[in-house]
């Protein structure tokens, strides 16, 4: 067959038909009159490109040939023939303008003997007219709902498939908004009005409330109206809507698990079984220091080669066994180094197979640390209480002894009668005794106000050599009595930035220290020397010496230092403590040092200097006579009163007792003291209630109160002076310091006596 022959064959038969030559420019063959009278044109297109006859038309963004094209193609690829979908192929008129026209195309080709494609057969049919048989049955053969609408919404026609979706078996004729209600203002409506007046296509996806149903519909402008091609999608929507609410589901869960995962401090990880990281949480991902763990290995992630190879192994184990195993290791990244305890664990199937590898690691640095020091906190409060018990048994021992001579000589005093002569050497014990019962307890109660932070030092400019020498002279009868050779080598006189009483206590801590651990006969030296702005006094002896075991301990409370168990002058263990407690209050330092048991020891105390300048020595205050002072003492304890009253005449003062302040108070009527010595815990008056009435009735006299009490802090003392104590005496008192604050008193009386007496002094005697 030839292209004559094609071109009589179809040139009256009816229909709209474009012959084709498969070649590369689709030459028009022939056509029917059906086509070149729909096309305005003529038999002169045969033998020319079809896309030089029918282009696009170029006021639009039109895409009829690329369409066209590709149908053609795949006719020629397949060898069969390809329906189009509803297309808008503008052509020109007789004027050569172009004209808005919607097809129908169906392509299909003409095989030869050899099964060749030899012609393609281009159909259309106006993609509005329904009345043709050919597009009756092609819109009756497709799987989408198709109508046709006038310009008065009038259905036109509708296929078998639109029935069947729409649920109406009677739809031609009617009204669109009439049969269909409750489409107005919906996207139906726009998408009508688009291809009806604006003569555009519209596609669009929408919800009709009417049949609760979901529709995909694209609009067509046709010649005589619109055509319209829909389906029911209301069951593809429900399953995206149930697609898309999954995937919310899960992207909220991995959300929350994420959440969850980032803001715990422990480390949460998951490895595929190729052993590479799939994932890991923010805390991990900051200590690897990488901005994405995926696809990485051990060793991509930092690890060196022994822990990497460690891991591996792990993950292999837990491939091999299912089970998880736990262990832990330490591991230096962004944090340092850290201690880590960590969790491998098996991520199975439904099948019980293996699919990955998550593990969980948490840092026990802390922890571990913290069980360290429960450790050592609960070690350190076994040995508090350890030291404790032996604290108290040892105060108990310590009291009892200087409380046995005492009995004795009391004991002694009574069986020698009224008639008895003071022994010397009796008295001599007594004395002993009290001072060191008194040196016990004000040694603890320096210990509670250094614990208490109350403790405050005098400072000022004070001579080492003096410092010594006090010291000395407080030690020397237990130097002498060991028979101890005491050497003292002072190179200067230094000049010390201390308080002097402290310091002096420290020396003689040292120096008792010292005595007390040497056997008799023994060597004891005072070096002292300047280093720079301190001065360094080392005190020395070739005693017992200390063990290394003991020594990191010598300085403890109540530490004892258990040098010689055998050795019963051990004391409370109060006393290194306290000094080096006061040598840093100094801003010094005090240490020991000893080459073991056998090899003596040595104490460094350190101090700074004060800055040179001269020392300026006040005279010494002119004794005076106690003749003149009137002393009145009130205490409800009838022997502690008396026998200070006692003490108190025998150094000339006169002396008046009262038992309670209400009986002081009425002494005041024919009595007034220059002295009032009271003490404070007695019943019904305290020596608080009893100073300010005291001071409130003699207003005008030169009266001296003197505290005198068992509560030594230095709140008590704030207290005591707050309610008009001149001073504050802890309980027993040094006789010398009181007999000083008499001679203060009696001193300070004479200075008001001397001065123009006022009209109401006139009554004092």
């Amino acid at each position: 067959m030839n292209d004559d022959d094609i071109q009589r064959a179809f040139r009256f038969v009816p229909g709209r038909y474009l012959i084709l030559r498969p070649d590369a420019a689709f030459t028009i063959v022939g056509a029917s009159h059906g086509y070149l009278q729909v096309t305005y044109t003529d038999p002169s297109i045969f033998g020319r490109p079809l896309f030089d006859v029918f282009p696009d038309n170029p006021d639009i963004e039109a895409d009829g040939v690329s369409n066209l094209r590709a149908s053609l193609l795949r006719v020629l690829a397949t060898r069969a023939p390809d329906a189009m979908a509803p297309q808008r192929y503008d052509i020109r008129d007789e004027h050569g303008q172009f004209v808005e026209r919607h097809w129908l195309p169906i392509n299909s080709p003409i095989l030869d003997a050899h099964g060749e494609v030899e012609y393609i057969i281009h159909r259309v049919n106006d993609a509005a007219v329904a009345a043709t048989e050919e597009a009756v049955d092609i819109l009756e053969s497709i799987g989408e709902g198709f109508f046709t609408l006038d310009r008065q919404w009038r259905f036109d026609y509708v296929n078998a498939e639109a029935h069947r979706i729409l649920g109406e078996s009677a739809l031609r004729g009617r009204v669109l908004w009439e049969a269909f209600p409750g489409l107005e203002g919906t996207e139906f409506e726009r998408g009508y009005h688009s291809a009806m007046f604006e003569r555009v296509r519209a596609s669009f996806t929408a919800f009709y409330p009417a049949q609760e149903r979901w529709f995909e519909v694209s609009t067509y402008p046709a010649a005589q109206g619109i055509s319209v091609f829909f389906r029911d999608v209301t069951a593809q929507k429900a399953i995206e809507e149930e697609r898309a609410r999954i995937a919310e589901q899960a992207e909220r869960q991995r959300r929350i698990y994420e959440t969850a995962l980032d803001s715990t401090p422990d480390f949460i990880y998951v490895f595929d079984l190729e052993h590479r990281a799939l994932y890991a949480n923010a805390a991990l991902v900051k200590v690897w220091g990488v901005d994405d763990v995926r696809g990485k290995t051990w060793m991509d992630l930092g690890y060196e080669q022994w822990h990497a190879d460690l891991h591996d192994s792990e993950i292999e184990q837990v491939i091999a066994t299912r089970a998880p195993i736990r262990s832990e290791i330490p591991f230096t990244g962004t944090n340092g180094r850290r201690i880590y305890d960590y969790i491998f664990a098996p991520v199975l199937d439904r099948d019980g197979e293996v699919v990955a590898v998550a593990g969980t690691t948490r840092d026990v640095t802390d922890r571990n640390a913290a069980e360290q020091a429960i450790r050592d906190q609960a070690a350190s409060l076994a040995e508090a209480d350890r030291a404790k018990d032996e604290f108290l048994a040892t105060l108990a021992h310590e009291l009892r002894n200087p409380l046995a001579p005492l009995r004795n000589s009391i004991e002694l005093l009574k069986r020698a009668g009224d008639n008895a002569v003071a022994d010397p050497r009796l008295l001599g014990v007594m004395e002993r005794q009290v001072i060191h019962l008194v040196r016990l307890v004000d040694d603890l109660l320096e210990i509670s106000r250094l614990n208490s932070a109350n403790l405050s030092l005098r400072k000022g400019r004070v001579s080492l050599a003096t410092v010594v020498r006090d010291a000395v002279d407080a030690c020397a009868r237990d130097i002498e009595q060991a028979r101890h050779e005491l050497v003292i080598d002072l190179a200067d006189d230094l000049v010390l930035d201390g308080d002097d009483v402290r310091l002096t206590q420290i020396l003689a801590n040292l120096l008792n220290n010292a005595a007390k651990y040497t056997e008799n006969g023994g060597r004891i030296e005072i070096r002292a020397e300047r280093d720079g702005h301190d001065a360094v006094v080392r005190v020395r002896d070739n005693g017992v010496g200390i063990s290394p075991g003991a020594l990191p301990h010598i300085f403890d409370m109540f530490n004892r230092g258990d040098r010689d168990s055998n050795r019963h002058q051990a004391g409370l263990g109060i006393g290194l403590a306290l000094s080096r407690q006061l040598a840093r209050l100094h801003g010094g330092s005090l240490d020991a040092r000893s080459e073991g048991l056998g090899r003596g020891s040595e104490f460094t105390l350190r101090v700074p200097l004060a800055q040179a300048a001269p020392v300026e020595i006040a005279p010494a205050p002119a004794p005076v006579d106690l003749g003149a002072q009137r002393v009145l003492v009130v205490d409800d304890n009838p022997d502690a009163g008396d026998t200070l009253a006692t003490l108190l005449r025998i150094l000339g003062a006169e002396v008046h007792v009262a038992r309670s302040g209400a009986q002081a108070l009425a002494m005041l009527e024919h009595f007034t003291p220059s002295v009032a010595v009271l003490d404070i815990g007695m019943p019904e008056m305290n020596g608080y209630e009893l100073a300010r009435a005291v001071r409130a009735r003699l207003t005008d006299a030169p009266l001296t109160l003197v505290a005198l009490t068992g509560w030594a802090q230095a709140a008590d003392r704030q207290r005591a002076l707050d309610a008009g104590f001149d001073h504050h005496m802890v309980k027993p008192p040094n006789i010398q310091v009181l007999q000083q604050v008499l001679q203060a008193a009696a001193r300070n009386a004479d200075a008001a006596i001397a001065r123009p007496m006022s009209a109401s002094g006139a009554g004092l005697r």
